[in-house]
């Protein structure tokens, strides 16, 4: 059960939504389907990661039953640029996900959705300016992990 509010106004908004398959053109498939979520500052203390698992398993389980007979993949990602947790479907014909940069998939829910509630909306350090007197060492590039599950 979901107990807040603003996540289950997501809910109401994204579970019903019209898919849009294109098993010709990813790209456009995975815009047309995408959904972006972040909350305000004021609604930011009343969601929490078990809410967030709740509502994404919820609308997996709207499009599973929505799209019966199709193969589709649903997909999500915190996507940190822009602060929000972000899902998309696109045909498994495509072999891929639409990323145009290497990606982790994976199987567990949990790692997106602490990423983008604890380590981002809860964080208020998130996204600060390194320290001048940082390391020297050059990091090794980000691979964002994305959630990924077969639909139906």
């Amino acid at each position: 059960m979901i107990h807040s509010t603003v996540v289950n106004n997501w809910l109401t908004m994204a579970k019903d939504d019209a898919v849009e398959i294109n098993p010709d053109y990813i790209n456009h498939e995975a815009m047309t389907n995408m959904w972006s979520f972040s909350p305000t500052e004021e609604e930011t203390p009343q969601i929490h990661a078990a809410d967030i698992v709740e509502f994404i398993g919820q609308v997996i389980a709207a499009r599973r039953s929505a799209l019966k007979g199709e193969d589709m993949l649903f997909y999500c990602w915190h996507d940190a640029q822009v602060r929000q947790l972000r899902f998309s479907l696109v045909s498994r014909s495509h072999g891929r996900l639409p990323f145009g940069r290497e990606v982790r998939e994976t199987q567990d829910l949990a790692l997106i959705v602490d990423r983008v509630v604890n380590g981002d909306w809860h964080n208020d350090d998130f996204r600060q300016a390194p320290s001048e007197e940082g390391d020297e060492q050059e990091q090794a590039p980000f691979i964002p992990p994305v959630f990924v599950v077969p639909v139906p």
